[in-house]
């Protein structure tokens, strides 16, 4: 007999068929480091990040990657993990998150901009910060750390042509794959920037799940998988507040004059203004 978690697997891929009470907690970060400035709030200290994940460790929780999570999803034991993600790919994740991560047993999804391996930043307003080379993402994927896609170039894909978007998505899941020899099966939006056409292209380009950074209940399935944003200034009081409130903030959104898309809600950030890049 199958359980309700496999019974609504499939239905999964398409948006509006995920249920609010099954919605996982999943983590998003960017980079993990000692920074000067950080006028767009994308880093947390190395010191934070060790807080936050013993906080998730008290609680026996456990981080895990968005493959790991949505097996656990369709087989209905998704209970007490919770998804941890990186995106665009900063070096600090390699050097600074990967140790703790390592230390608690978790696991994590790194998103890697395709066609900016190596690269910086330079997509952002302010401090410029290194990428990972073609090595170091090898090196990340083979310490256990699943690698999804962030697009090729970083760019909006919402309202993006039918040519931009298979460039986008179906390309840059051909150059990683590529790069790392295997198969590449997560994808997130960058600037959680997605409509129904961003959706069907990342589905229809083979990609298994995706997330997003907001999502309402009429979107959220396997292809926009909301995150919740986590910054320097989430301690254990703030976790808590971010893992008790984060299905209300869906449910929020989702009411008629709710807020818009793409704008993180005051449940979602505290007193932060995160971009979400």
């Amino acid at each position: 007999m199958s359980t309700p978690g496999t019974a609504r697997a499939g239905s999964w891929l398409q948006d509006g068929n995920l249920r609010l009470r099954d919605t996982p907690m999943i983590l998003m970060y960017h980079g993990v480091a000692d920074v000067d400035e950080d006028p767009n709030l994308l880093c947390v200290s190395p010191s934070r990040f060790a807080q936050q994940m013993a906080w998730l460790a008290r609680r026996g929780l456990r981080g895990v990657g968005i493959g790991t999570l949505v097996g656990a999803m369709r087989a209905g034991c998704q209970r007490g993990l919770v998804g941890i993600t990186f995106d665009d790919g900063y070096t600090s994740v390699l050097e600074s998150a990967l140790p703790v991560l390592r230390r608690h047993g978790f696991g994590a999804t790194a998103y890697i901009i395709s066609d900016r391996v190596g690269t910086t930043n330079d997509w952002d307003e302010g401090p410029t910060w290194p990428l990972m080379t073609a090595g170091q993402v090898r090196e990340l994927a083979a310490a256990g750390i699943e690698i999804g896609s962030h697009a090729a170039t970083h760019m909006r894909l919402a309202g993006a042509s039918p040519e931009r978007l298979a460039a986008e998505v179906s390309g840059s899941r051909a150059s990683l794959a590529a790069l790392l020899g295997t198969e590449v099966r997560g994808f997130a939006y960058p600037y959680g920037s997605m409509d129904a056409a961003a959706r069907r292209a990342v589905r229809d380009a083979g990609y298994e799940h995706a997330c997003a950074v907001e999502a309402s209940l009429p979107e959220m399935g396997l292809m926009a998988l909301p995150r919740i944003y986590v910054g320097q200034q989430d301690d254990a009081i703030r976790m808590a507040a971010k893992r008790l409130l984060h299905k209300g903030r869906i449910a929020l959104r989702s009411r008629p004059g709710g807020p818009a898309p793409q704008t993180p809600s005051p449940l979602a950030r505290g007193d932060e203004t995160p971009s979400h890049r």
